[in-house]
């Protein structure tokens, strides 16, 4: 399971395995960023969210990729430190 490796996961575009990699992300409780209007799974999570009602805690959504990352990377570092006591 490479998404449980990872610190953060971003989604662009997708299909089935995508939306299976996002729920194993959204398990783990990572920061999840989604790439938004290019299509495929990434357009459905947004409507996913509201009907399953989980909340939307640690996910970011943007259709600038820069502005995205940057969302992202800040995320992940809080966790990390939060992790790391600092």
């Amino acid at each position: 399971m490479f998404i449980r490796s990872t610190d953060a996961v971003i989604f662009i575009c997708g299909r089935i395995g995508t939306l299976n990699e996002f729920t194993i992300a959204f398990e783990d409780k990572k920061p999840i960023g989604i790439l938004t209007e290019t299509g495929g799974v990434s357009n459905e999570i947004d409507h996913l969210l509201n009907v399953s009602k989980r909340g939307r805690a640690k996910i970011a959504f943007d259709n600038n990729p820069e502005k995205l990352a940057e969302k992202i990377i800040q995320m992940a570092r809080q966790d990390i430190n939060a992790t790391n006591g600092d």
